[in-house]
């Protein structure tokens, strides 16, 4: 089914594909973020420092989307150089992800703020007035089996793979 999309989305022509593909990270990114504020307003899932970080970078590819559909129909920078803006910002936010994933999972230990481990060695009142009240090494709402920051990472690395995919595909056509 991928390959199908990806070979009608070759036959559509550059100006098309580059809007479709900012309007579907627009939207795409769109749905995650307010998936989110929904489990936290309405649903008591409240976000840990990083799970905000990760909505960051969500905020940067809906503006970045935004503007730059207006400024891809002005044509005033190269169609590569905004597939590739908007490739970088997935990655990054797929990588937010993962990192938030791997410190729920125990597979590394994430900031010492946002952890649930307690240092007796320190002064402890201190300790635990500067420490987040929602832990990052804790899973606080899951889909599937997955925590958000695991869907945040896999659909954000989608993204990625799916717009590289067709920037090669258009590299390969202009090189035919």
């Amino acid at each position: 089914m991928l390959k199908k999309i990806i070979l009608n989305l070759s036959q559509i022509d550059s100006e098309k594909k580059l809007d479709l593909l900012l309007k579907l990270s627009f939207f795409v990114s769109s749905i995650m973020l307010i998936s989110a504020f929904y489990l936290e307003y309405f649903q008591g899932a409240l976000p840990c420092d990083l799970c905000i970080t990760q909505r960051w970078f969500h905020v940067l590819i809906i503006i970045y989307s935004l503007i730059l559909i207006y400024i891809a129909k002005k044509n005033l920078i190269s169609k590569k150089l905004i597939l590739l803006g908007l490739s970088i910002v997935w990655i990054m936010s797929s990588i937010a992800g993962t990192y938030h994933f791997g410190i729920e999972m125990k597979f590394w230990k994430g900031p010492e703020e946002c952890s649930s481990n307690i240092d007796f060695s320190k002064d402890l009142l201190t300790y635990l007035l500067n420490k987040a009240t929602i832990k990052c090494d804790e899973v606080m709402f899951s889909v599937f089996g997955l925590s958000l920051a695991a869907w945040n990472a896999i659909l954000s690395f989608g993204m990625f793979l799916f717009i590289n995919i067709i920037i090669i595909k258009r590299k390969f056509k202009t090189h035919e």
